[in-house]
């Protein structure tokens, strides 16, 4: 039984990866009890009812609060997405057309909505476009 279990943690993996709504994430966490428990030999309906009770708990208390901490924009904390709101530094001007600016020791292209910023400023980035940053 205990490959079945690991066989549904894996799923649930990556069941979660596609669709990040931490549902299937506290299922995952909730498939370590039943695991744990068949290692030890334990029947069949001790390891359903353990899955159940820790699928319950992760649903109903651990679920929100992972939810809570992310806050509404949990796209926000990873990725591209987290570059939004960072400074960074001009490391060739940036005009409407075409620009660089370092951030986090990486090099993006950048461009602003009006005017140039010259080599060296710190800018805000504003936004993403593809692969080119917005900044201010």
């Amino acid at each position: 039984m205990t490959f079945v279990w690991l066989g549904v943690l894996a799923a649930l993996i990556v069941i979660e990866l596609l669709t990040y709504g931490l549902y299937f994430a506290a299922l995952a966490v909730a498939t370590l009890v039943p695991l744990v428990l068949s290692l030890f030999g334990a029947p069949m309906w001790l390891q359903g009812a353990g899955f159940l009770a820790a699928a319950i708990f992760a649903l109903v208390y651990v679920r929100p609060l992972i939810a809570k901490w992310q806050g509404k924009h949990p796209e926000r904390m990873t990725n591209v997405a987290s570059l939004v709101g960072k400074q960074a530094t001009v490391t060739q001007d940036v005009t409407e057309d075409s620009g660089l600016v370092k951030v986090w020791g990486e090099d993006w292209s950048a461009r602003v909505r009006e005017g140039v910023r010259m080599k060296g400023a710190k800018v805000t980035i504003e936004e993403i476009d593809g692969a080119t940053l917005i900044v201010r």
